[in-house]
């Protein structure tokens, strides 16, 4: 049916059609079919090709996910170095760029204010003579609060950068890049996608509750059945272990296998 309002016989084959093949059929019925002759049946694969591929990032299995193996401490710590690498390197990048433009700047003009600012930052910075004297067992430098807490406002800022890489990547796909190398994968404990408000309670609650408890939350794992740290109990999460892409089948990277909701 392209034109009237009511179904025949065929278009309703071809939507049960529709619904029942893999993506990979789909893919295949998409690129047979005549757009100029079937224009809305062209758009209806489409949109179903792009609603299975979304949905095999954002959805993944919920009863393979459930029944899969609680990732360990070594794979989650080796993922998190890895994160925090990119993380650093992104830092790293945006600092140059932001140097770079000063250093443009301050060469249009040495009067300029650009020119005094760089010309005022030669020599240790004031944070790098507080973490000479703290590892030189300074007590001046231990008492000083003002440094403690531009110590604080920086952390602080990192870990506002770090959620704002994090947060969403859990959110949607339930693994960092550096979890999708490794292999594992952050759900909830039903199986079910973590959504953004489970994933900021997580990230903010393993550095609130790592300060209480003094590290205890994080190595809750060890003998936690599940192998949740105390910050996946309080979110209702847990790290399960995954194929990685190179490790799946060429079968399996190419089929639908969640047609269900």
């Amino acid at each position: 049916m392209e034109s009237g309002a009511e179904k025949g016989p065929e278009d309703i084959a071809y939507e049960n059609r529709v619904r029942s093949s893999s993506l990979s059929e789909l893919e295949d019925m998409f690129a047979h079919v005549d757009s100029g002759e079937y224009p809305l049946r062209a758009r209806e694969l489409l949109e179903e090709i792009e609603r299975r591929r979304a949905g095999l990032e954002r959805r993944p299995d919920r009863q393979a996910l459930s029944k899969a193996a609680p990732a360990g401490m070594p794979r989650r710590l080796w993922a998190s170095l890895i994160d925090l690498f990119i993380h650093l390197l992104i830092l790293g990048a945006l600092f140059l760029a932001g140097w770079s433009v000063l250093q443009l700047v301050s060469s249009l003009g040495s009067d300029g204010w650009a020119a005094a600012t760089v010309s005022a930052r030669r020599g240790p910075s004031p944070l790098r003579q507080f973490g000479a004297g703290l590892l030189a067992g300074d007590s001046a430098a231990w008492k000083n609060g003002e440094r403690w807490l531009q110590v604080g406002l920086v952390t602080l800022c990192f870990l506002v950068f770090r959620a704002m890489l994090t947060v969403p990547a859990w959110g949607r796909a339930g693994r960092t890049p550096g979890m999708r190398e490794v292999g594992i994968r952050l759900v909830r404990t039903t199986g079910e996608p973590v959504g953004v408000t489970r994933a900021l309670i997580r990230f903010w609650g393993q550095y609130l509750l790592f300060g209480l408890t003094l590290g205890v939350s994080t190595f809750w794992m060890i003998w936690d059945p599940r192998r949740q740290s105390l910050h996946d109990k309080l979110s209702e999460t847990c790290v399960v272990r995954v194929r990685r892409t190179w490790e799946e089948t060429d079968e399996n990277r190419i089929c639908d296998q969640a047609n269900t909701a």
